[in-house]
Order: structure tokens, then C-alpha cells, then sequence
């Protein structure tokens, strides 16, 4: 028995910028526990029998994913999980049923966790959550499709999402049925655009440069006292972004880092 740590193995997958090959996975697991490459191909192997991680084709190529073949717990409340696996849910908790694609999602990338928190945040440790229950949202580069389904599982009527790449968008729609919310989430094949729209809450988890662009479009289709979920940001960023919308009118409520990334809460101001 190779004496290794699972998680430390697995954060080399949560923490790599790329997608990693077998063979680039084994070489950092190699430096990683000073192994052989021999002795790295055999935790590989472990971790694949005990369905940590899978091969995944993407792109044409294989490469090493973290397995998703059982519940994963998130937050506190929402567990994510495939389609054709059961409940290990309690009473209190959320399941969110997504599938395994080419998009974010499946609450392995630290954005999409920090993203779910700052929604569990919102709507069971917040009075914010008395205007949102029943109210709409916008979901801005929707992915999977997985913020959309946590916020109308866990209050919102209505959900508009915006998606420009066509496989994310098939991937959304069948994640959206799988979740029994078809008519409830709008996945829409196209860029944001502005609208006579009045949403409660937003949410964008894209990259810096984007969300200080669209910030204009965002603030008007968000009413006052509207909340905005943010992620996608590098954490040397974060007082970028806050500093970018606090002038905008927007108050912060609530920020949380992991693994080098950031997520935030946010108020419209009346």
C-alpha cells in the first residue's frame, strides 16, 4: 500500500489551471508525495477504483476529472448528484441534478462552489430571502445550468439563462428537465442583452474583464434592494471588482475565497 493523502491528490486537480492528462496527473502526483512514476501510476489507479477521479474525453482528448458518480455535499444545504443516482439527502438539504458535460458545474470548481454558498448564504441565513421567494433571477453565462436550479429549488419563481455556447446550452436544458424545472428556466442561446426586466437577483460566474463590462446591463435590468451573486474572479482581483460596483451603487454583503478564486454578494442600492 502506497501511503498517500487522498485530498492532497485530489487538490491537484482543484488547483491545476489545465486539464490534466493521465500522464500529467501522475507526474504531479509523482512531485507531489516524492513517488516513483511507477509507484504515482498505482495511486492513480486507487483513486480511479475508488471512483475519486474518471477519465473524461473532452475536445478529442482524455483527461483526468474528479469522479461523479455520488452525491457531493456542497454547502450546507445543496448536495449536487448525477440524474440516475439516489438521495442521500435529510430533510433540510437541496439535491441538484446535473450530468456530467464539457461545462462547469458539478461542484468541482472552486467558482461553482463559492457561487452555491453565496446562494445558501442568501436564502437561509439572510432576511434578504423574504423578497426573494417568488421572485426572478438572471443566470449570465448559465454553463450547466447548475445557479439557475439552486436558486429556483431554493425559492425563486422564474429564471432567465443566458448561454453563448451551444453544447452549454443543450447540456442546461437537460439539466433543467432532469431537475423537473422546464417551465420554470428559460435557457436562452444567446449574449445578455437589456431588457424591461425587474429580476430580484443576478448571477455571473465569468472572468473579471466581463463582469466590469456588462456591469451596466446588470444594474439596470436588477431592481433596488435587487441582490447580485458574482464569481469567476481571481482572489488579487477582488478589490477590483468590489471597488467597480461599489461605484456603481452597489453595496457588498458577503465574499468568500477558495483555492485562489473569489465570490461575492451584492446589494443594489435604492
Amino acid at each position: 500500500m502506497i501511503p498517500f493523502d487522498r485530498n492532497r491528490a485530489l487538490d491537484i486537480l482543484h488547483n491545476t489551471e489545465v486539464h490534466l492528462t493521465a500522464r500529467a496527473y501522475i507526474r504531479e502526483i509523482s512531485r507531489e508525495f516524492s513517488l516513483t512514476p511507477f509507484q504515482a501510476k498505482k495511486v492513480l489507479t486507487s483513486l480511479v477504483q475508488s471512483q475519486d477521479v474518471a477519465y473524461q474525453d473532452l475536445y478529442g482528448s482524455t483527461y483526468v476529472m474528479e469522479g461523479f458518480s455520488k452525491p457531493v455535499r456542497i454547502t450546507n444545504r445543496f448536495f449536487i448528484l448525477p440524474p440516475d443516482i439516489a438521495s442521500i439527502a435529510g430533510s433540510n438539504d437541496i439535491d441538484i441534478r446535473i450530468s456530467v458535460g464539457i461545462s462547469f458545474g458539478t461542484g468541482h470548481h472552486p467558482t461553482t462552489r463559492l457561487c452555491l454558498a453565496a446562494l445558501d448564504n442568501l436564502f437561509f441565513s439572510t432576511r434578504q430571502s423574504e423578497h426573494l421567494q417568488g421572485g426572478k433571477a438572471g443566470d449570465i453565462g448559465t454553463g450547466s445550468g447548475v445557479l439557475a436550479i439552486a436558486a429556483c429549488l431554493a425559492g425563486i419563481s422564474r429564471c432567465m439563462a443566458w448561454e453563448t455556447d451551444p453544447n452549454a446550452v443543450s447540456e442546461a436544458q437537460r439539466n433543467v428537465a432532469a431537475n423537473g424545472l422546464k417551465n420554470r428556466i428559460n435557457v436562452i442561446h444567446d449574449i445578455m442583452t437589456v431588457q424591461d426586466l425587474r429580476l430580484s437577483l443576478v448571477m455571473a460566474n465569468l472572468r473579471f474583464p466581463t463582469l466590469k463590462q456588462i456591469a451596466p446591463d446588470i444594474c439596470s435590468i436588477l431592481v433596488p434592494g435587487g441582490n447580485l451573486i458574482l464569481s469567476g474572479v481571481r482572489a488579487w482581483e477582488m478589490d477590483n471588482l468590489k471597488t467597480h460596483y461599489s461605484a456603481m451603487g452597489f453595496s457588498i454583503d458577503w465574499e468568500r475565497e477558495e483555492k485562489q478564486w473569489g465570490a461575492v454578494t451584492l446589494t443594489k442600492k435604492p
